[in-house]
C-alpha cells in the first residue's frame, strides 16, 4: 500500500545505481553514462528577515525565503567520449579504421613525428624516389566473413600468404584455392570458402611496390601510438629529411572541446538503496544544463582519474498541473 510507504519511519538510505541522460526535449531512450561515484542536488536560497521590533531582545517577526538555485553536481568515473564532450563543451565525432598509403612528414631526430591518425601499425618508412619493394607482416583483418573483400593496406600486393584464427598467435594457414583469390582491391574471400569461419580474423604477409628507399625501423625509429619516434642517433634518417609513411590505423573517437554550447539534459537516478533491502529511490531531473568542467585530469601520481561535472536544475515548462514539480520528483518504495 501507498499509504504504508508513506508513513515509514525507517529509511535509512545508501544508494547505488544507473544514472541515464538524453538531450532535453528528445525522444529518444535515456542512455547510461556509466559508474558515477557520486551525486548530489543542492538548493541555494534568499532570506529575507524582518526584525521583531515589539520587545526587548529583538528577535525575527517574520521571514520570506525563495529557492534562487538548484545545482547538480556528479563525480563521473568513467570518462568515454560523450561524458567527457559534455564535460568540454564539445563535439564528438568518429574516424574508421583504415589505411594510408602516401603522408609526409619531415625529420626530427629525437622527436615524435605525429601521424594524422592514431595507433599506426604495418609501418613502412620511405625516402627518396627510387622504385622497390617493402614488406608487410601480419597484417590483422578482424571479423572476416565469407564472401568479404578485404582491402589489404597497399596496392599491388604480391606473394601473398594468408593466416586465419582466433588471433595472430593461434592462425594457422590457410590455402588460397577454395578460399581466396588476390585483386588489384585486396583479398576477396570466396562466398563459399570452406575453410573459412564467419567472424574470424585473417592475417596477411605480402610484399608490394614502394617509391622511395624503405629505411627499417632498427636503429632508426619506433612506432609509438601517436606516431613515429625517430632516434636522436638514427643511422638512416637525417635532420628535416623529408620521409613518406604508409601504415594501418585503428578506428577511434575525436572529440573537439569548446566547440559547442552547453547541452541541456534529462537525468534519471534509479537509485537501490543498500541500507534498506534494496528498496527503489527514482530521482527524475526533467532539465539540467550541464557547465563545463573546472579541471580535468590529465594525468596523476596514483589512483583513478574522476571527472567532477555541475549544472543548474532548470524549469521545465512543459510539465503542469497542480503539485507538480517543474524541476525534479523522487519516487521512492
Amino acid at each position: 500500500m501507498s499509504d504504508d510507504v508513506i508513513k515509514r519511519i525507517f529509511a535509512p538510505a545508501a544508494l547505488v545505481g544507473q544514472i541515464y541522460a538524453r538531450e532535453y526535449g528528445s525522444t529518444s531512450a535515456p542512455l547510461p553514462i556509466g559508474n558515477v561515484l557520486a551525486a548530489e542536488l543542492s538548493h541555494k536560497e534568499d532570506v529575507k528577515k524582518q526584525p521583531n521590533m515589539t520587545t526587548l531582545g529583538g528577535g525575527t517577526h517574520s521571514e520570506i525565503r525563495r529557492v534562487t538555485e538548484v545545482e547538480l553536481a556528479m563525480t563521473l568515473a568513467d570518462i568515454n567520449p560523450i561524458n567527457l564532450a559534455r564535460a568540454t563543451q564539445g563535439t564528438v565525432s568518429g574516424v574508421e579504421q583504415g589505411q594510408i598509403s602516401n603522408e609526409t612528414l619531415k625529420v626530427t631526430r629525437g622527436g615524435l613525428l605525429r601521424t594524422k591518425h592514431l595507433q599506426p601499425s604495418n609501418v613502412v618508412l620511405t625516402k627518396g624516389t627510387t622504385q622497390g619493394t617493402a614488406t608487410v607482416t601480419d597484417e590483422e583483418h578482424l571479423d572476416v566473413k565469407k564472401g568479404d573483400l578485404v582491402a589489404l593496406a597497399h596496392a599491388g600486393a604480391t606473394d601473398v600468404t594468408v593466416r586465419i584464427g582466433d588471433s595472430v598467435a593461434t592462425a594457422t594457414a590457410l590455402n588460397m584455392a577454395g578460399n581466396y583469390t588476390v585483386t588489384a582491391a585486396g583479398i576477396q574471400i570466396d562466398p563459399a570458402a570452406p575453410d573459412v569461419t564467419d567472424g574470424k580474423g585473417i592475417w596477411v604477409n605480402y610484399k608490394y611496390p614502394t617509391t622511395g628507399d624503405v629505411v627499417p625501423a632498427a636503429g632508426n625509429y619506433e612506432v609509438r601510438p601517436a606516431g613515429i619516434f625517430v632516434f636522436q642517433d638514427a643511422t638512416g634518417l637525417a635532420e628535416g629529411e623529408e620521409v613518406k609513411v604508409a601504415y594501418s590505423h585503428v578506428g577511434y573517437a575525436v572529440i573537439e572541446a569548446l566547440t559547442t554550447k552547453p547541452k541541456e539534459l534529462e537525468i534519471i537516478l534509479e537509485g537501490l538503496n543498500e541500507a534498506d533491502d534494496g528498496k527503489l529511490a527514482i530521482v527524475e531531473i526533467w532539465r539540467a544544463s550541464q557547465g563545463v568542467a573546472s579541471s580535468i585530469a590529465l594525468l596523476q601520481e596514483s589512483g583513478f582519474i574522476n571527472l567532477k561535472v555541475t549544472g543548474s536544475v532548470l524549469m521545465d515548462s512543459t510539465k503542469v498541473g497542480n503539485g507538480i514539480s517543474k524541476y525534479y520528483r523522487v519516487r521512492k518504495t
